[in-house]
């Protein structure tokens, strides 16, 4: 018969269903085949094409990513997640690795890849040294040739460790010492200088404690600091590095602020100059 790609109808007879019965009759049945029927050569069945498969990709917000809460830093572990596919060719493979570097312009350096399960899975790393860190999640089908597809998330920058050290303080060129009131003139300005013995690069903050108005010229290691009233306030310097082990050291310093009639009077070799 002429080869056809729609569903064939056939109609067969079923005679003397009730033999011996009150029931012996003849009737026909009904029903379509289900499968196609063609043509082909050589006497061979056909077996249709296979549905088209849905090309491999990344399932619609679901890429690898990093958890917003990690803390990129020496000594921290750091949670990731996995991408999640649709299609591919079964059986498709599903990976991951992470991926780390020195400076910028070096070459990613390539762990070993760990097989996962098709979910958006979380994964972790310990940062044990300074440089560039990035999660690649991958998936590979069965096709002719294979289909791979990456998903990777942002890379994240680690800083190296460095240490503030030990601070020293100069007031006016005299170093503090702990636990000695600093006598300052009330409403003069006075140098702050303040060195570390460590790497670090850090910020600084001058401020003094409870409701002192101490006027501070900036809020850097060498700075002025200038006392409006007269009293005995205490001035915290806070040093601060996020890259530092040693982070944050305060060290805090007493004055004594004399009005101006006793300074001259303490210090008569000021006033003659």
């Amino acid at each position: 018969m002429a080869g056809t790609e729609s569903p064939t109808r056939y109609t067969k007879i079923i005679r003397h269903p009730g033999a011996g019965t009150k029931f012996n009759r003849t009737y026909q049945e009904v029903d379509y085949v289900s499968r196609y029927t063609k043509t082909v050569a050589g006497g061979k069945d056909y077996v249709p094409p296979a549905p088209p498969v849905e090309p491999l990709a990344v399932a619609e917000g679901k890429g690898a990513n990093w958890v917003g809460t990690n803390v990129y830093e020496i000594g921290q572990v750091v949670e990731g997640r996995t991408a999640e596919y649709v299609g591919g060719v079964e059986p498709v493979t599903y990976r991951y690795r992470f991926q780390t570097k020195a400076e910028g312009a070096d070459t990613w350096v390539n762990q070993s890849w760990t097989n996962t399960t098709n979910e958006k899975n979380p994964v972790y790393f310990e940062i044990t040294e300074a440089g560039q860190l990035k999660l690649q999640s991958q998936a590979r089908d069965a096709s002719e040739p294979v289909v791979q597809l990456n998903s990777v998330t942002g890379v994240k920058t680690i800083k190296p460790q460095t240490t503030i050290g030990a601070p020293t303080i100069y007031i006016n060129d005299v170093e503090s010492i702990y636990g000695e009131p600093i006598h300052v003139p009330v409403n003069t300005p006075v140098n702050a200088v303040v060195t570390i013995t460590g790497d670090a690069s850090p910020s600084y903050k001058w401020e003094a404690r409870g409701l002192y108005p101490l006027l501070v010229g900036q809020q850097a290691a060498t700075t002025t600091l200038t006392f409006p009233e007269e009293g005995a306030p205490t001035v915290t310097m806070t040093v601060t590095d996020s890259t530092a082990t040693d982070s944050p050291i305060t060290y805090a310093m007493m004055f004594y602020v004399a009005s101006q009639a006793e300074w001259e009077m303490l210090h008569p070799e000021d006033k003659l100059n």
